[in-house]
């Protein structure tokens, strides 16, 4: 239990870490024109979020960086490397996996294709932040197991 409720915290900590990096210029530089493009086609995108509109995106984030650093807990003890290193593998497979998800939509459906590109850029600078943050967070929650030191 207590496992679970170091693991659950660790979750939350990442997403704040996640939208802390939403204040980075460079983030900014590719928010804004995909927000441009969802504004600009209404039928596709709701641009008038509501409360519960939001906790709805929030959630379904929480879900995804407890999905990473689930698997990451899976997959690190057989990893080498420092815990950011192994992170940062983990990560980008996760990254391949988001990205090629965002690739079958672009090609199945007639959404504007630069939104997609956009997140898939996106994502390119957030999945790296939230794999160091997590390589860095993860031996503060869980103490390393003998054999899992580099």
């Amino acid at each position: 239990m207590i496992t679970t409720l170091k693991f659950l915290a660790l979750v939350i900590v990442l997403n704040i870490v996640r939208y802390l990096f939403a204040y980075v210029p460079l983030e900014h530089m590719i928010t804004l024109p995909m927000f441009s493009v969802m504004s600009e086609n209404p039928s596709y995108f709701n641009t008038n979020f509501t409360p519960s509109d939001w906790a709805t995106s929030f959630f379904y984030n929480f879900m995804m960086w407890l999905t990473c650093a689930w698997v990451f807990m899976l997959m690190h003890p057989r990893l080498k490397g420092h815990m950011v290193v192994r992170a940062l593998k983990v990560y980008g497979l996760m990254f391949l996996m988001f990205a090629s998800i965002s690739a079958i939509y672009m090609n199945h459906y007639s959404h504007p294709r630069e939104f997609y590109y956009y997140s898939i850029l996106d994502s390119l600078l957030v999945f790296p932040w939230v794999a160091v943050a997590t390589g860095l967070l993860w031996p503060l929650f869980f103490k390393p197991i003998a054999h899992e030191t580099h």
